[in-house]
C-alpha cells in the first residue's frame, strides 16, 4: 500500500506540471497550484488512512488487508480510517467538495484533459474504492459516507455544466458528474452496484475523452471555445460533428450506445436500493434529475456549437483538422457504437476481469442486454430524456438566472479564503520561530528531535 501511495503522489505531481504546461498563462499557473493544494491534502490524509489501516490488520500487504475486511469492518478506528481514505478519494476524483480544482485544470493541452483528466487520473480515487471495496464497504457509515458525497457530485456537477460557456468547462463540469454516478454506484454496496460502476468507468474512459479530444480540434481550427461564438459548425466541420454528437448522444444516455446500458445499471441500482431501504426512497427520483441535466448539457454541446446560426467572431475561419487529429476520435467514436450494440462481444470479458479482481469474490449474474423489456429504469431513461430537452429548451432564462446567482464560483473563493489564512499564520509562526540566528534554528531541530525520540521511546514502553 505505501508503494501505492508513493505513485499515487507522482500522479499529483505529473498533473501540476501538464496543467502548468502553458506557464506564461495565469490561468495555468493558477490552476496547476490549485489542483496540488487540493490533492497533495487529500494525499496526506490518505497516508494517515493507510497508517491506520495497516495498524489494524498489521500488515501493508495489500493481498493481507484485502483478506482482513471482518477485522477492519468491526475495529474501533474503522470510521477514521474510512473518514480518512475516503477524503484521499474525495479530493483526487474531484468529488464534492473538493470538486472546484477540475475545471481549473482545463488550461492544460487537451491531450492531457482527454487522458489525466477525464480518463485516468480523476479515476484514481474511484481506483481506490474499487480496491479497498471488499474491506471497507458493507457498512451503513460507507453507504452514507461514500454514497451522499458521489449523490451531491453528481447533482451539482451535472447542474453546474449546463451553465458553462467554456467547451471543455462543460466536459469538466460533465466529468465530475460523473464521477460522482460512479461514486454512487460504489457507495450503494452491493456487489451488482460495483458492476455497474465498473462498467460506467470504462464507457464514461471512451465518450469523455472522444468529446474532450473534438473541444480540441475545435479550438485548434477555430480558435476559440466559447459556446457563445463557436456556432453553426456543421457546415464547416461536418466529419468533427458527426463524431462529436455520437459521443455526446453516448453521455447522454441514448439507447444503442455504450453510455446508455450502464446508465440503465445505474437506474436499476438506485430502484433496489430504494425497495430495501425507506431512506433511499429519493435516490430514483434525484438519479433521474441528475439524468435530466446530464441530457441538456449533451444537447447543449451537440446544438449551440454545431447548430444554432453561424459563428461570431472566431480569431480563425473553421474547418476540418487534418486526418490524424481525427484518428483517435474515430477509434473511440467507434468503441461506443460497439459496445453499445454488441456488448457481450465486445465489453463483458473485460468486465468480468474487472469484476471479480474488485470484489475478490464470485461475481453475481447481471445482464448487459440492449433490451430487458418495459420497466422503471427504462421508465427514468425515458424521462430523463424527455426531461432534459424541455430544460434545453428554456435555457436561456435558466442561464441568466444562473449568471446572476451562482456565477461567483463559490467554492474557487472559500479555497482562497482558506488559502489566505493559512499563509498569513504561516508568516506569523514562522516569524515567531525563525529570527534568522542560525542558533535558534539548531535549537529548535534538536528540541524536536528530542521531543520526538522521547515520544516514541514512551509509547513503546506503554
Amino acid at each position: 500500500m505505501l508503494q501505492m501511495l508513493v505513485f499515487w503522489e507522482l500522479t499529483s505531481l505529473s498533473s501540476f506540471l501538464l496543467i502548468s504546461y502553458w506557464q506564461h498563462r495565469a490561468d495555468a499557473r493558477q490552476g496547476a497550484r490549485l489542483a496540488l493544494a487540493v490533492t497533495g491534502g487529500g494525499g496526506l490524509a490518505l497516508l494517515a488512512g493507510i497508517l491506520l489501516l495497516g495498524h489494524i490488520v498489521g500488515s501493508y500487504n495489500l493481498t493481507d488487508v484485502l483478506a482482513a475486511g471482518d477485522v477492519v469492518r468491526n475495529h474501533p478506528w474503522y470510521l477514521p480510517t474510512l473518514v480518512l481514505i475516503a477524503l484521499g478519494v474525495f479530493t483526487k476524483s474531484a468529488q464534492f467538495p473538493f470538486h472546484f480544482w477540475l475545471p481549473n485544470a482545463m488550461s492544460a493541452p487537451t491531450p492531457v484533459s482527454a487522458y489525466l483528466h477525464s480518463a485516468t487520473m480523476v479515476k484514481a480515487g474511484i481506483f481506490l474504492l474499487a480496491r479497498f471495496f471488499p474491506v471497507l464497504s458493507g457498512t451503513p457509515e460507507w453507504t452514507w459516507l461514500i454514497g451522499s458525497v458521489g449523490m451531491i457530485t453528481l447533482l451539482i456537477g451535472a447542474f453546474t455544466a449546463l451553465f458553462q460557456h467554456d467547451l471543455k468547462g462543460l466536459l469538466a463540469y460533465s466529468t465530475i458528474s460523473h464521477l460522482g454516478l460512479i461514486t454512487l454506484l460504489f457507495g450503494l454496496g452491493t456487489k451488482l452496484a460495483a458492476v455497474a460502476a465498473l462498467f460506467h468507468i470504462i464507457n464514461h474512459a471512451t465518450f469523455k475523452a472522444s468529446l474532450f479530444m473534438v473541444a480540441g480540434i475545435i479550438d485548434h481550427e477555430t480558435g476559440s471555445r466559447d459556446m457563445r461564438k463557436i456556432n453553426g459548425l456543421l457546415r464547416y466541420m461536418p466529419h468533427t460533428a458527426a463524431l462529436a454528437m455520437i459521443a455526446a448522444s453516448a453521455m447522454a444516455g441514448v439507447p444503442l450506445l455504450n453510455g446508455f446500458l450502464s446508465k440503465e445499471m445505474f437506474f436499476d441500482q438506485t430502484v433496489v436500493a430504494s425497495s430495501q431501504s425507506l431512506a433511499a426512497w429519493s435516490l430514483p427520483m434525484l438519479a433521474t434529475i441528475g439524468g435530466i441535466f446530464s441530457v441538456a448539457y449533451s444537447l447543449r454541446f451537440i446544438h449551440d456549437v454545431f447548430f444554432n446560426g453561424e459563428p461570431v467572431d472566431l480569431p480563425k475561419t473553421p474547418h476540418e483538422p487534418p486526418r490524424f487529429m481525427r484518428i483517435p476520435v474515430d477509434l473511440l467514436v467507434i468503441l461506443c457504437l460497439a459496445v453499445g450494440i454488441v456488448p457481450a462481444l465486445t465489453v463483458a470479458p473485460l468486465l468480468n476481469v474487472a469484476a471479480s479482481g474488485t470484489l475478490q469474490a464470485e461475481v453475481p449474474y447481471y445482464s448487459l442486454a440492449i433490451w430487458h423489456g418495459f420497466n422503471i429504469p427504462l421508465l427514468m431513461s425515458f424521462l430523463a430524456l424527455l426531461g432534459g430537452i424541455i430544460v434545453y429548451t428554456v435555457r436561456n432564462p435558466l442561464l441568466a438566472w444562473y449568471e446572476a446567482h451562482f456565477g461567483n464560483r463559490l467554492f474557487r473563493k472559500v479555497y482562497e479564503s482558506i488559502l489566505a489564512w493559512v499563509t498569513r499564520w504561516a508568516r506569523i509562526i514562522t516569524r515567531g520561530f525563525d529570527r534568522g540566528a542560525l542558533q535558534d534554528s539548531l535549537f529548535w531541530i534538536l528540541l524536536t528531535t528530542l521531543l520526538a525520540g522521547f515520544i516514541g521511546f514512551a509509547s513503546s514502553s506503554a
